[in-house]
């Protein structure tokens, strides 16, 4: 499973050409991140090759607030060919870009593998290499250090693995789901999946030291990506081309591209539902709020960088010489180190929602909200990701 918009990004279809301000460090700003919208959950999975079916709830929960959905758990999805380095997960109580407080980050996560044994703390890394479904391809497992096949135990990728284009991971966190229910903590899932909780909180940030090299094998698409998604995306279906009921993506779980690359470049976008809910505009499910400016990629040297997503709805994408992994980092370090990044992009701020999460939801007012706005929106959605994958070959 690879984002949308990284697929098109790669393949340089309808994005455009790579624009002159790049840079190997940098950031890149979204402003105005979160809105309100109902969908409506997984209440039951028909792996019968003959229907491949998901049957939805007929009560509907929300997306709702400063950086939603984003503000959900998030599992981060790994595309080759990325070498990962280091990965860490922090929260805030409160953190804006700009602003110093005295509230600083938290470390929840952490793995580092250029230690002479790996560093593991709350990681569990997870693949779709288990038991195949006719009707939703392979499950999601642990795997071995090649990611190629499915392990009993929790493994990280090699140390020198570069992995190639056709392979994906993600990281969850190593808190255990309950039980798959309609009203358990991970909702709705396959009975082969190993499920774990992605990372949560509403202010939040991921940091990465990697480099991607390029894929040498003869007709790759060479076009690696860190992106995050609801953890739920992933527990189901290992891609697009599945029934959409299976698929959070389609209920509006988004897609954060962090760093989507082509030969030369990365840039990052976000593809929500939040665009599309006030201008109608369906093409923006597709192409994504996509900077104006890109990074180069880092094909032979190593870079660190990252997303924040802060307080007030602003995200923010960096790359710089090196960043901090420690336990604990303060507001002051953050902003002082973006302060020092020159400004590479940024995206006009994106207007808010025109529906309003209720205190209290009852499938009646819910469903009077979908049955006006959702069936539309939901068929474009579906058509446009589907001629997404056919344009670029997957």
């Amino acid at each position: 499973m690879k984002s949308v918009s990284a697929l098109l990004f790669a393949s340089s279809v309808l994005v455009g050409t790579v624009v002159a301000d790049s840079s190997l460090s940098g950031k890149i700003e979204f402003s105005g991140v979160g809105f309100d919208f109902p969908y409506n959950p997984i209440s039951k999975i028909d792996d019968n090759k003959n229907t491949c079916n998901c049957e939805l709830s007929k009560d509907q929960k929300w997306y709702s607030g400063i950086n939603a959905p984003f503000s959900e758990p998030l599992a981060v999805h790994i595309n080759g060919p990325t070498q990962l380095k280091k990965f860490a997960y922090y929260t805030s109580d409160h953190f804006v870009v700009g602003k110093n407080t005295s509230a600083g980050w938290k470390r929840g996560a952490y793995f580092d593998n250029t230690a002479s044994s790996p560093v593991m703390e709350n990681v569990t890394f997870l693949s779709h290499v288990g038991k195949d479904s006719n009707c939703f391809g392979k499950a999601l497992t642990f795997f071995s250090q090649d990611v190629q096949k499915q392990e009993k135990v929790n493994t990280p990728p090699g140390k020198y693995l570069d992995v190639g284009s056709d392979v994906e991971y993600m990281i969850y966190s190593n808190i255990t789901c309950p039980k798959s229910s309609i009203n358990g903590g991970c909702g709705v899932y396959r009975s082969d999946t190993a499920a774990f909780y992605g990372f949560d909180g509403v202010t939040k940030m991921f940091l990465f030291e990697f480099t991607m090299p390029t894929d040498s094998m003869k007709g790759a698409l060479n076009a690696p990506a860190i992106w995050l998604s609801g953890d739920s995306l992933a527990r189901v279906t290992n891609g697009y081309d599945y029934q959409s009921n299976c698929s959070c993506l389609f209920q509006g779980c988004g897609e954060l591209n962090v760093f989507s690359a082509n030969a030369t470049h990365m840039n990052s976008s976000i593809d929500t539902l939040q665009g599309a809910n006030v201008r109608g505009n369906y093409s923006e499910l597709f192409t994504g709020n996509i900077a104006s400016g890109t990074y180069l990629r880092p094909v032979n040297n190593t870079v660190t960088g990252g997303v924040i997503l802060d307080s007030e709805g602003n995200v923010i994408t960096f790359i710089n010489d090196s960043s901090s992994f420690d336990s604990d980092l303060t507001a002051n370090a953050v902003n002082s180190m973006l302060d020092a990044l020159p400004q590479l992009g940024n995206t006009d701020q994106l207007k808010a929602g025109n529906l309003t999460a209720p205190s209290s939801t009852s499938s009646k007012n819910a469903g009077s909200v979908m049955a006006s706005t959702g069936g539309v929106w939901l068929y474009l959605f579906a058509l446009l990701a589907a001629t997404a994958h056919s344009v670029v070959g997957f």
